[in-house]
């Protein structure tokens, strides 16, 4: 590869004891198959991980690499993005096809802070952390979105987004990696991170959420203003991909409402995230939501009024009570914390994984293991492998099952 090392040896020979490539994808193909069908035989692994894992650790990033440079540059975010996928394929054990010529499937990476930055936010590269941006609104200028106007969707960030993902697609007609091809490409700006993130992101945490007792009217036109900018640029941004304005699912997320009551929730943000739901998904469809943090207690409303059948955790989650409050026909993703896998060995992690399949199957065949939540940068991949490991060996469905 041309930015990253592969991992080293000790790891690699572990890794190649556990998996055959060809065995490995078969197992993932019938099992995709048969939960096409309605009958999976098997729990799935997913893993949150993504390109900081190999930019912010030396031990992989050979060049440096830092995301200022590769934030703005077309075809240095394609290349690297495209080694990261081929690293994921060939050296991270889950449930996706890996080995040689396993295909790679790219968009543009803005990590978290392209809603914010979009907003008028200023946009900082720490020296060894991902991207990010500051608060900006206050007392003296609250006003000041308001004053702009809505902003225009391909502006600010999303405009540099819509540019790689046309650069992207030109790139990828003879790139490869090792007879691995790109056979997939998407543009980024379609999902969100939430309009009660946007406001914490732009007002600071603690100030937005004291703004919801002090000032409830600013409050609410503030998220209503993020909510209408949201959706006039995911539509906008189907219009131009070539998609419908509702499509039958759609993935957002909203980490900050694990801050609030589910009495304030109901009240303060609920009303925006409906309206998303009923402006971007058929009347049949589903979201897809991304919730870290301790926000399980809102999961049953929001499974309720928002259509939701696939929620994606993070901790604490009590896994077994969770699944057996959704029920059989919604979609959980969940494991062990970073933490616990930073601070525990392998044989520990493989019997953290053991109990968590043993507290959800007799209530679920839907549930996902994964870390809870991302994977950071100097994670030992030897603690995913025997996370993949257990997942493998215990996660063989019975007939044990309550619906």
């Amino acid at each position: 590869m041309k930015y990253f090392n592969a991992p080293e040896k000790g790891y690699l020979d572990k890794l190649y004891k556990t998996i055959d490539y060809e065995e490995h994808n078969a197992m993932v193909e019938a099992l995709e198959k048969k939960i096409a069908e309605g009958k999976p035989d098997r729990m799935k692994m997913w893993l949150g991980i993504n390109s900081r894992f190999l930019l912010l650790n030396a031990q992989y990033n050979r060049k440096g690499i830092r995301y200022k440079e590769y934030t703005y540059d077309s075809r240095l975010m394609f290349e690297v993005l495209a080694e990261f996928q081929y690293f994921c394929n060939m050296y991270v054990p889950y449930f996706h096809r890996m080995g040689p010529g396993a295909p790679l499937e790219l968009f543009p990476d803005f990590q978290n802070f392209s809603e914010a930055q979009w907003m008028g936010a200023e946009l900082v590269f720490p020296e060894d952390d991902v991207p990010g941006t500051r608060p900006f609104l206050t007392e003296d200028n609250k006003n000041i979105l308001f004053d702009r106007g809505l902003p225009d969707p391909f502006s600010g960030i999303f405009a540099v987004g819509w540019e790689h993902y046309e650069k992207f697609r030109e790139y990828a007609k003879d790139y490869e990696i090792d007879g691995s091809r790109v056979v997939n490409v998407w543009p980024a700006g379609m999902s969100s991170d939430g309009p009660f993130t946007l406001a914490c992101e732009l007002l600071g945490t603690t100030e937005a959420c004291v703004l919801l007792y002090e000032d409830p009217d600013y409050m609410k036109k503030l998220l209503d203003f993020f909510t209408t900018a949201i959706i006039n640029r995911v539509k906008a941004f189907r219009k131009r991909w070539g998609v419908a304005e509702k499509l039958q699912g759609w993935f957002m997320a909203d980490d900050s409402i694990a801050l609030l009551s589910c009495e304030m929730y109901q009240e303060a943000v609920l009303p925006f995230h409906k309206r998303m739901v009923d402006e971007l998904i058929e009347e049949s469809g589903t979201l897809n939501i991304h919730l870290c943090g301790d926000a399980t207690r809102h999961f049953p409303i929001i499974q309720k009024e928002l259509r939701c059948r696939n929620f994606d955790t993070g901790f604490p989650v009590k896994h077994g009570e969770l699944c057996k409050t959704l029920g059989p026909d919604t979609t959980i993703m969940g494991g062990p914390s970073v933490a616990f896998l930073e601070s525990h060995n392998e044989e520990e992690i493989e019997a953290e994984v053991k109990r968590i399949i043993e507290e959800v199957t007799p209530y679920t065949r839907r549930f996902v293991m994964r870390e809870g939540n991302n994977v950071p940068p100097k994670m030992d991949l030897g603690k995913i492998l025997a996370m993949y490991r257990a997942t493998v060996k215990y996660g063989k469905y019975g007939a044990d099952f309550v619906t």
